[in-house]
């Protein structure tokens, strides 16, 4: 025997039990091998194709399977549900604007293809090393001298021994020595650091640098002509930049500063030139002083250049520019 649906026409062997299709759900009939379906409540067989009424009934009617249950879903009224709240109106805000190009953001570093990149560092690094290396030497010169003018001094009233009188003399000369080559090397590392400034300056503006290389090394080097040659490359490079007002302040600062150690230096070279003609103690005295009192000037000047000079164009005092880019987190 087999089970048949008349709905989805599926049969399978009959099982006992099995009363609806797995398919559709429908009620499903028991056939005999013959094709006959059998009717257990009635308990007759109906002869017939499968599917087919029996002579005499009418047509059965299709069996659909059951819809599924509902499911109620609890809901509040219109009336206790929640407005939509209006969306506040944002206010536009003015676009934030810089008279310059801030130092802090993303700063774009260019390279000169002029100027060596492995040594524009080098170049950079050197100059507050120099500086320091020159304070040094000075500010020992300034104490030898010092030193000296205090025997000196003491001489005029009480006789020193012919020792002490050599051995100050001696330091006088060898630390004199010292300060002069911490001076020469500090201004060999300032003209290069100034070329390499320049350079960088105009190459950033893109256009040509008008002063020559030897212009600019002989308004550098050249003892009281840099007192005005060197502010006046440093000004020239500052025109390059967005920050001209501000760095030409940090230069006219460093400028008076340097003319200030230049006009003492002179007036003690004057005071030594004029101790040579003349055989007054007094004079040799007052051009020691006055020696005395330009090294340690000088000394101070250098020490004070140190954090400042090589950033008179790129920063603020005591801050060394920073090629960094930050982005926000």
């Amino acid at each position: 025997m087999l089970d048949v649906c008349p709905a989805c026409r599926i049969q399978a062997p009959h099982r006992q039990g099995r009363e609806t299709c797995p398919r559709c759900g429908g009620r499903l009939n028991v056939v005999d091998q013959f094709g006959r379906v059998l009717i257990p409540q009635q308990s007759r067989l109906y002869p017939g194709p499968v599917g087919a009424p029996p002579a005499g009934r009418p047509p059965a009617r299709r069996v659909v399977a059951p819809r599924p249950p509902l499911r109620w879903v609890a809901d509040r009224p219109a009336s206790a549900r929640p407005g939509v709240t209006p969306s506040r109106r944002v206010e536009p805000t003015p676009t934030p604007s810089y008279r310059v190009i801030p130092r802090w953001g993303l700063s774009e570093v260019r390279a000169d293809p002029s100027v060596d990149s492995a040594e524009t560092p080098d170049v950079r690094s050197a100059l507050p090393s120099a500086l320091l290396l020159a304070a040094y030497p000075l500010a020992a010169a300034a104490l030898v001298h010092a030193i000296r003018y205090l025997i000196v001094v003491v001489n005029r009233s009480t006789p020193i021994p012919q020792w002490l009188d050599l051995l100050s003399s001696a330091a006088v000369v060898v630390f004199g020595v010292f300060a002069v080559i911490g001076m020469v090397f500090a201004l060999v590392a300032f003209t290069r650091w100034m070329l390499a400034t320049r350079a960088e300056a105009y190459a950033a503006a893109e256009i040509g640098d008008p002063r020559s290389r030897r212009n600019q090394i002989l308004l550098t080097v050249l003892p009281l002509v840099n007192v005005i040659g060197a502010p006046l490359l440093l000004a020239e490079a500052a025109r390059c930049g967005d920050d001209v007002d501000r760095a030409g302040e940090r230069i006219k600062k460093i400028a008076t500063a340097w003319a200030i150690v230049n006009f003492l230096a002179l007036v003690a070279v004057a005071y030594r030139v004029g101790g040579w003609f003349s055989d007054s103690v007094q004079v040799h005295a007052d051009g020691l002083a006055v020696l005395t009192v330009s090294l340690a000037v000088s000394s101070v000047f250098a020490y004070w250049a140190v954090p400042r000079l090589p950033v008179v164009l790129t920063g603020p005092v005591g801050r060394a520019e920073a090629h960094r880019r930050l982005v926000a987190a």
